[in-house]
C-alpha cells in the first residue's frame, strides 16, 4: 500500500476530537496586595449539576453580596442576598467552562487545531430564604480556572440574583535548595481561559525555558524542571508568555493584563530563589513519562494514524504488549481467519517529510508470514521495525485482501549521549529513536541548563533524531532536557510552537490521542 500526501489533508478517515473548555469571558478588578501568594488550603473539586435546567433570567435580578469577592483556590467565601422570595429554596450555581484541545485525527497525520472553551454552570449548593427574604450561604472556591466566575441564585428554575468571585493566581516551588539536577516541582493555580490568561512562560536565571499551560487541568499546572548552574543562588521567574515568539512578556505590569499579577508585591511576576548547594557530578539519564491516568486509553477501533478501511474479516486480533520501543518483540494472536491459510503481516508507517513538494505517504512494510490453524486461529511473534514512533497498524492480509488490522504504539527511547566528558567548544551527540511524524509527536524541543535552544525533528530520518551539540559553560555538570512540543497548528489565539511544553505530563494535546511522550533528562560534564 502506498499513499502520497501533498499539501492539503487527505480525505477519508477524519475525526475531530475535543479535549477542553471555553469559559465565560469576564473583566476582573485588581486584587489587594496583602493577600498571601502561597495558599495552603486544599482544593475542592467542582460537582457538575445533573439534570439541571439552565435558568432563564427574569427582567431584573437582585445583586448578591459576595464576601470576599476574590481569593485563592480553597479559600472560603460567603454569598448573601436580600429581597428574595420568603421560604423558598435557592440553588447556587458557579459559571465555568469545559476545556479541550481540538485535534483532527487522519490516516496519515494528526493536526493540532485549537484550545476550545464551552461555558457551563455547576452546582455549588443550596439554602433556604428566611421569613425576611434574606439568605446566606458559605462555600469554598473550587479548583478551577482563574479570574472572574459569575454566581447565580436560582429559584424554581429562574435566576433571581447574581454575583461573582475572582480566583487569583498562585504559584509555589518545592524544594528550594539542593544539588545540581534536583527536580523542582512547580505548582501554579488559577490560570485563566481567555487571551494571555491561558499560558505562561518560565525563565531560569533570565533565560527562557518553556511554556506553561493548564487547559485539560482546569487552570492548575504541576510540572518539573531541574536545578542547574554552579553552587549559589538562582532565580526562577513565571509570568505571561509572548504570543508569536518564544519568550516572556517582560513588562506585564504595563500591559492590559496587569491585573493578573497586581496582587503580588512586585506586581509583574512570580519570583522564586533556588539555592544550588553543590555539584555532585552528572545525574544518570532518565526518561520522565506522562503521569499515570493522564494518557487516554484508546479502544482498538478508536481512529488513529495508519488505520484505514474496515477489515474484511469479522474476527479479532491482539498484540501483547501493545506498545514498546523500536526493535522490540510482540506476540500476535488472531481468531476468525480462513483455515490453513498463509497470512502476510505488514507494518504500516509513513515515509517522507513536510519540507519538500513531494510530501509524504503511507507505506506497508512486510514483517513476516504465518499460517493459520484448522480452526482459523493464528499465533506468532513479530519484531517492531526501527521506524517512526506513534500509532501504527499491523495488517493481516491474504490473497491481496486485508483481513484484520491491530494497533501498536511505538514509544520513544534514548540511544546514547556521547561523549559524557567534554571541553568547552567540543561536540557531543544526543541520539533518540521513535520520534513520530504528526504535528504532535515529530518534534522535541531542547534546553541546555534550562535555556531553550531550539528543536529537532525525526520525520525525514524515519524516527531517528541525532543532535550534535557544543559544550559551553563553567567546568562541572550541565543539563540537557528534551521536551515534547507542538510542531504547528491552527489555533486562533496566538500560541508558541516548537518550544518546550513544560506541562507535557498532564496537559498536552497528544495525551487525549493515547500518545505517551516523555521528557529526556540528560547531563554532561564540562572539564578543563
Amino acid at each position: 500500500m502506498k499513499r502520497t500526501r501533498r499539501g492539503l489533508p487527505l480525505a477519508g478517515l477524519a475525526v475531530v476530537l475535543i479535549v477542553g473548555v471555553r469559559l465565560l469571558e469576564a473583566h476582573a478588578s485588581n486584587a489587594p496586595s496583602n493577600l498571601p501568594a502561597d495558599p495552603t488550603a486544599a482544593a475542592h473539586p467542582i460537582i457538575v449539576a445533573q439534570n439541571t435546567k439552565l435558568a432563564t433570567a427574569p427582567a431584573a435580578t437582585k445583586l448578591l453580596r459576595v464576601e470576599p469577592v476574590k481569593g485563592y483556590v480553597g479559600d472560603s467565601f460567603t454569598i448573601s442576598g436580600e429581597g428574595l422570595p420568603a421560604g423558598k429554596k435557592v440553588e447556587f450555581f458557579w459559571t465555568t467552562v469545559e476545556a479541550a484541545y481540538v485535534t483532527k485525527v487522519m490516516e496519515d497525520n494528526v493536526e493540532y487545531h485549537e484550545r476550545k472553551y464551552t461555558e457551563k454552570r455547576v452546582h455549588l449548593g443550596g439554602a433556604s430564604v428566611n421569613a425576611h427574604g434574606r439568605i446566606s450561604a458559605a462555600f469554598t472556591a473550587p479548583e478551577d480556572f482563574g479570574e472572574v466566575h459569575d454566581l447565580y441564585a436560582v429559584v424554581d428554575g429562574q435566576d433571581v440574583a447574581r454575583g461573582g468571585f475572582r480566583i487569583l493566581r498562585s504559584a509555589t516551588i518545592t524544594p528550594t535548595e539542593g544539588p545540581v539536577g534536583t527536580p523542582i516541582t512547580i505548582t501554579v493555580k488559577g490560570l485563566g481561559w481567555t487571551g494571555f490568561e491561558q499560558f505562561m512562560a518560565l525563565r531560569y536565571d533570565n533565560k527562557y525555558t518553556g511554556e506553561i499551560s493548564a487547559v485539560a487541568t482546569r487552570g492548575a499546572a504541576v510540572f518539573q524542571i531541574r536545578a542547574s548552574g554552579p553552587p549559589g543562588k538562582h532565580i526562577i521567574q513565571l509570568n505571561n508568555s509572548t504570543a508569536y515568539a518564544p519568550g516572556a512578556y517582560l513588562n506585564t505590569q504595563q500591559s492590559p493584563q496587569a491585573y493578573i499579577y497586581s496582587h503580588l508585591d512586585n506586581r509583574q511576576e512570580f519570583r522564586f530563589p533556588f539555592n544550588v548547594t553543590k555539584d555532585t557530578g552528572p545525574p544518570g539519564d532518565a526518561l520522565q513519562w506522562p503521569e499515570t491516568g493522564w494518557v487516554a486509553g484508546l479502544k482498538s477501533d478508536t481512529p488513529r494514524t495508519t488505520m484505514s478501511m474496515k477489515p474484511a474479516s469479522s474476527g479479532s486480533a491482539t498484540l501483547h504488549p501493545a506498545s514498546g520501543p523500536v526493535n522490540s518483540q510482540a506476540s500476535l494472536r488472531a481468531y476468525g481467519l480462513p483455515a490453513d491459510t498463509e497470512i502476510a503481516l505488514f507494518f504500516v508507517t509513513a515515509r517522507g517529510n513536510r519540507m519538500t513538494p513531494s510530501g509524504w505517504n503511507l507505506d506497508s512494510t512486510p514483517l513476516s508470514t504465518a499460517r493459520t490453524r484448522p480452526d482459523g486461529s493464528l499465533s506468532t511473534t513479530i519484531q517492531i521495525p526501527d521506524d517512526l514512533g506513534g500509532w501504527h497498524m499491523v495488517k493481516l492480509a491474504a490473497r491481496d485482501r486485508v483481513l484484520m488490522e491491530v494497533p501498536y504504539y511505538v514509544e520513544q527511547s534514548l540511544v546514547e549521549v556521547s561523549p559524557r566528558r567534554v571541553k568547552v567548544g567540543e561536540t557531543f551527540t544526543v541520539r533518540i529513536k521513535g520520534s513520530g511524524w504528526t504535528e504532535l509527536d515529530n518534534t522535541v524541543a531542547v534546553t541546555y541548563d534550562n535555556a531553550a535552544m531550539g528543536y529537532a525533528c525525526g520525520f525525514n530520518s524515519n524516527g531517528d533524531i541525532t543532535i550534535n551539540l557544543v559544550a559551553t559553560g563553567h567546568p562541572g555538570t550541565h543539563l540537557i532536557d528534551l521536551y515534547p512540543a507542538i510542531y504547528k497548528g491552527k489555533d486562533r489565539v496566538p500560541w508558541n510552537y516548537q518550544t518546550p511544553f513544560l506541562t507535557y505530563a498532564r496537559d498536552f494535546p497528544a495525551l487525549s490521542q493515547g500518545y505517551r511522550l516523555p521528557a529526556y533528562r540528560l547531563a554532561i560534564e564540562v572539564v578543563e
